[in-house]
């Protein structure tokens, strides 16, 4: 009997971090059926001369969830060898949702996600309530990808709560609404439950984020659910948030864990300039955890933080008022205010560092992206506090061109977080620690996380040598693939489920940024591309080929104990 797939001449590296081999590798219904010397024919030949196969690469963090009614390639995360995305992060999703529930819960995912709400309104269909009901919305859409989805904590709450869940606690009766639609959840095809908790978020209409106003009763209420299962994974950011954990929440996080049983998942965890040496003390805390018997794991991002924008349309600067009102107002009028005097020494008060705030917007970090007029092209790249004239504050230097160019100019601030190589470095190489997180799927005209992947591979282990490419392999396959419980994926072995990517050790890079309008509505996004990744297979089938699309669409839902559970696709 012919194979349906026959990879020839390759070095596998099987996901395990044991050494790479030469072998061939066969695969027919989905599976891999042999791994060797293999003769005989098959319906489709892929050689891996000089290539690595190693198996499909996981993201631990994205926002797919909307993306995916529109785009189940997944895009750009495919294109770097992720044959399995991990939706409803940070407790943020588009179900379960009522009808009349719709409309707060895709505002929420604008608002937080950095989604506009007319690529939202124009892409989902919203057919669906519960959670269940939203996995088989994506299976009938055809997936390019498999996807492992959360149950977000917020939309669950205000499904169950509707505006209380912004409002107030929970009440008892309410909690246990909560879990029996969390049970359901997860015997529909859930892999886990994901909350944020990080202290002074807004989110949509002003109000506060829903998840954040939950007490500890309530979050453990929850996680007790995947503890009667026990499956699925418990995603969490902590207190007080981005990349510090409060000594509370410490030992709520290891209590979390040992009384469910369950894996906890924490992040994104950067390095950071007002607190540098914290990364060290949050590695402490996990091996602390590990020693009192608790699985905690953190998403160790291991990217420069690089946020771009243009004032014509961002939320980047909406924890600062004057930022925020300026450039909510319509176009000639926010032209008319960032050039007025007054308005200016306010924005630039609001942006120069202040005692004791987290520096996530340094002036001293700005530089010029992408121009709009092929005059200034020669300012792309350049830092403006190296443009700005004696005296001259960057703010201004920033409106200035702005304003010149019609407020297309593209600006970025780079190394937010995860400026310090050394401590990421470090960071990434902890057993505790699994490399991402793309954050894919939000904030799309802003960042694009996705080549964490093809970094890791090649700048970190191909460059700079911080672990071995086998090592590599283990830390973006067959380690989240534990940690989420997917018993046949992230190995490459016989009986395992065929997604494989096939992938050149020497060039493996991301390509530069690149702007798109391809969002629902003809919006901006960017995008980014892979070199060095040769095939993009997943259940068994070639998604990707060279980076193009060969028109299969095998993707499932893998869920932690229902419809797909341990990895098996769901029938279509």
């Amino acid at each position: 009997m012919p194979h349906d797939l026959l990879i020839k001449n390759g070095t596998v590296i099987d996901g395990s971090g044991a050494p790479a081999f030469r072998a061939d590798v066969a695969i027919r219904a989905g599976k891999v059926v042999a791994v060797g010397r293999i003769g005989g024919g098959a319906d489709e030949t892929v050689d891996a001369e000089g290539l690595v196969v190693s198996p499909g690469f996981i993201d631990m963090h994205t926002h797919y969830d909307a993306q995916l009614c529109w785009d189940p390639l997944a895009t750009s995360s495919s294109w770097h060898g992720v044959t399995t995305v991990v939706t409803g992060n940070c407790g943020y999703g588009i179900a379960p949702a009522t009808e009349s529930g719709r409309a707060y819960t895709a505002a929420l995912m604008a608002h937080v996600e950095g989604i506009s709400l007319d690529v939202l309104n124009a892409g989902v269909d919203w057919d669906w309530e519960t959670f269940g009901d939203f996995l088989r919305r994506l299976e009938r859409n055809r997936l390019g990808v498999n996807v492992a989805a959360q149950v977000p904590h917020s939309p669950l709450r205000y499904y169950v709560m509707g505006e209380a869940a912004y409002e107030r606690e929970s009440t008892p009766e309410e909690l246990e609404r909560m879990k029996e639609e969390l049970r359901r959840a997860m015997a529909e095809g859930a892999i886990g439950f994901s909350t944020l908790q990080a202290e002074g978020r807004i989110g949509a209409w002003g109000k506060p984020i829903p998840s954040e106003l939950a007490t500890f009763e309530e979050l453990h209420g929850l996680a007790s659910v995947l503890g009667e299962v026990n499956a699925g994974v418990i995603n969490i950011s902590p207190r007080p948030g981005t990349s510090t954990i409060s000594p509370e929440y410490r030992e709520f996080l290891i209590a979390w864990s040992r009384d469910t049983g369950r894996p906890v998942v924490w992040g994104q965890f950067m390095h950071r300039w007002d607190q540098p040496d914290m990364w060290r003390e949050l590695l402490g805390f996990m091996d602390e955890a590990k020693a009192r018997g608790a699985s905690i794991y953190a998403l160790a991002k291991c990217q420069s933080l690089d946020l771009e924008f243009t004032l014509q349309r961002t939320d980047l600067f909406a924890t600062y008022p004057t930022w925020r009102d300026v450039l909510a107002k319509p176009g000639q009028e926010r032209k008319r205010l960032l050039a007025d005097p007054g308005v200016r020494a306010k924005l630039r008060s609001e942006l120069d560092p202040q005692p004791g705030a987290l520096p996530a917007r340094r002036p001293e970090s700005l530089e010029v992206r992408r121009t709009a007029l092929a005059k200034n092209k020669a300012l792309e790249g350049r830092r403006l506090v190296d443009l700005a004239e004696s005296g001259q504050h960057v703010v201004d230097v920033l409106l200035d061109l702005a304003l010149e160019e019609d407020l297309e100019t593209r600006f970025v601030f780079t190394g937010v977080m995860n400026g310090d190589p050394d401590a990421v470095g470090k960071m990434i190489q902890s057993e505790h620690c699994l490399p991402g997180s793309s954050d894919a799927g939000a904030h799309l005209d802003m960042d694009c996380g996705v080549d964490y992947t093809s970094l890791l591979l090649g700048h970190w282990v191909r460059d700079k040598h911080v672990m071995g490419l086998e090592e590599g392999v283990r830390r973006l396959t067959s380690m989240p693939a534990s940690v989420l419980g997917l018993t046949d994926r992230g190995l490459l072995k016989e009986g395992m489920a065929a997604d494989i990517v096939v992938f050149n050790r020497e060039t493996i890079s991301a390509l530069p940024r690149e702007i798109v309008n391809d969002l629902p509505g003809g919006a901006p996004r960017i995008v980014q591309r892979a070199v060095g990744v040769a095939a993009v297979i997943v259940n068994g089938q070639t998604v990707f080929r060279d980076g193009q699309h060969s028109g299969a669409m095998p993707g499932a839902i893998l869920g932690a104990v229902g419809k797909g559970a341990a990895g098996t696709p769901s029938a279509r």
